[in-house]
């Protein structure tokens, strides 16, 4: 793998990676990465970054 496609994989939840595999497909619905968590006092430094699993619309706070 080269630096660039590092960089533009897709980083997913533990419970969307799971899905990805056959007969897990409903654990998508488990997934709490839902927005961007920054940590408190330090703008732009993330503690849990979103999910970036397709299934999950981009709305509002947190987007990419």
């Amino acid at each position: 793998m080269t630096a660039r496609s590092t960089a533009d994989a897709t980083v997913l939840s533990a419970e969307c990676a799971l899905a990805g595999r056959p007969g897990y497909e409903d654990v998508h619905g488990a997934c709490r990465q839902l927005r961007d968590v920054v940590l408190p006092h330090s703008p732009g430094l993330l503690l849990e970054s979103r999910c970036g699993c397709d299934c999950h619309p981009l709305t509002g706070e947190g987007e990419r």
